[in-house]
């Protein structure tokens, strides 16, 4: 499915920190490249998320911006295991972000996305 709609999927490797994602003919490209090989088991592939872009401000150090944005939002969870007796289990706090829809990764460190302060009703 990914070798012929590509743009409809992410491929992510599996490994610690964000980033180095693969999108688009990229990824037709990388599993050309490796075919059927164990290499594959190193990568997870997953549907994209698709949000519709709304207009938004990004008000940052050096001023603000008028952007088509998507927000994101990560909730941080905490599981604690003795085999399969689960101790503790909980989420423990949230991220939400927005970035430019132009952006396929956007981070904050990066400059990318800026941080957002939802606004619970």
């Amino acid at each position: 499915m990914a070798l012929t709609n590509p743009d409809l999927y992410v491929l992510k490797p599996q490994r610690e920190g964000g980033g180095n994602n693969i999108y688009g003919e990229h990824i037709v490209t990388l599993l050309s490249e490796i075919g059927n090989d164990e290499r594959r088991c190193a990568y997870i592939l997953m549907e994209k998320i698709c949000p519709k872009p709304l207009d938004n401000i990004f008000v940052t150090a050096s001023g603000h911006q008028n952007v088509q944005a998507i927000s994101e939002l990560g909730i941080f969870g905490v599981i604690l295991a003795r085999g399969n007796d689960v101790i503790e289990n909980y989420s423990a706090d949230h991220l939400m972000r927005s970035k430019s829809h132009e952006h396929n990764d956007g981070g904050i460190g990066s400059g990318l996305a800026v941080m957002d302060s939802p606004f619970l009703v």
